[in-house]
């Protein structure tokens, strides 16, 4: 059998369980090319399109832990994909032959890997739009450092991102992200957690910076006292966000942004550097920020502007678990 029949036929069903009910996704396997760096077959699923009509994009949830599979999951994620045209996708990690890692490079086989899905998925399920549509990748950890680099690597499909608790081990933390002018106009969602002894708060926030600083339409949260987890906290956040950048149209000129007073705290992350959390926030006109805040990025709708005030205000997080 031909690789190419054999990769159309992959697209199988999947059952899982949301909250006791059966609910049966799709799944479809990528085999790697030669030269790239995935050790094995790549294992993606897509929740049933249940919308009416044509996808509008593909939501790319990049699984990295339980917080992530639960994303993929959850009732109220999958009702807002439908309510947007969304198709929700949980991709399995793409393991590398060097550590058994994800990789997070998509030159070395993710990023293609990741449109061959969609083509698949496009095939066994009647849905061509598939095959072209823009994709909105989301990820944590390692991940998040997979989503900014997206951007670079397809940034004509790249509607928009979700960094969550950004970083990934040397040499591909978020320090390390070059984009084009073209990559940063898709808006991108940063979140950093106050309490993160793993990527922290200050390598994700100068990523934020060095784009927001040229124009990029990007928004930067912390989440306080919050260690290495806890993705569930933010789900407020991240569908108002993810609804105003599908709805409203991104400001030319002035608008309004959020402003951060931060203080240190004792947690270093990895590289020895104080983490900070958020001592008070508040949104105001573009570039006029008070003696000792800091920007912290685009505000798309004045709802959001609300949900991001309620989030970066929180003291501490409202749940913790393990991811």
């Amino acid at each position: 059998m031909g690789i190419r029949l054999l990769l159309l036929l992959s697209a199988l069903p999947c059952c899982c369980m949301i909250r006791g009910q059966e609910v049966k996704d799709l799944r479809t396997f990528v085999e790697p090319l030669p030269d790239e760096e995935i050790l094995r077959a790549c294992e993606y699923r897509m929740a049933p399109l249940g919308m009416s009509g044509a996808a509008r994009a593909a939501w790319v949830i990049f699984d990295r832990g339980q917080d992530y599979l639960q994303w993929f999951l959850d009732r109220r994620v999958r009702a807002f994909a439908n309510e947007h045209n969304l198709a929700l996708i949980l991709a399995i990690h793409c393991r590398s032959k060097e550590r058994e890692d994800m990789i997070v490079e998509p030159s070395k086989g993710v990023g293609r890997a990741l449109f061959a899905a969609l083509s698949q998925f496009a095939t066994s399920e009647a849905h061509p739009e598939l095959n072209s549509v823009g994709i909105i990748p989301m990820g944590w950890s390692g991940a998040g450092s997979l989503v900014g680099r997206l951007a670079g690597f397809a940034a004509a499909r790249y509607i928009a991102g979700i960094a969550y608790a950004p970083g990934q081990y040397e040499p591909l933390g978020m320090d390390t992200i070059t984009l084009s002018s073209e990559a940063i106009r898709s808006p991108q969602l940063i979140i950093a957690n106050g309490g993160d002894n793993i990527d922290g708060t200050e390598r994700p926030y100068q990523y934020f910076r060095r784009y927001f600083d040229k124009g990029a339409p990007w928004t930067f949260a912390v989440q306080n006292r919050t260690p290495h987890c806890c993705l569930q906290n933010a789900q407020n956040l991240i569908l108002e966000w993810l609804h105003a950048v599908l709805t409203v149209e991104r400001p030319k000129a002035a608008g309004e942004q959020g402003f951060l007073h931060v203080e240190r705290s004792a947690v270093l992350d990895e590289w020895k550097r104080e983490t900070f959390n958020a001592s008070s926030c508040r949104i105001g006109p573009m570039g006029k920020p008070m003696p000792g805040e800091i920007p912290a990025g685009w505000m798309p709708s004045r709802v959001f502007s609300q949900e991001w005030i309620a989030f970066v205000g929180r003291p501490k997080p409202t749940a913790v678990w393990k991811p």
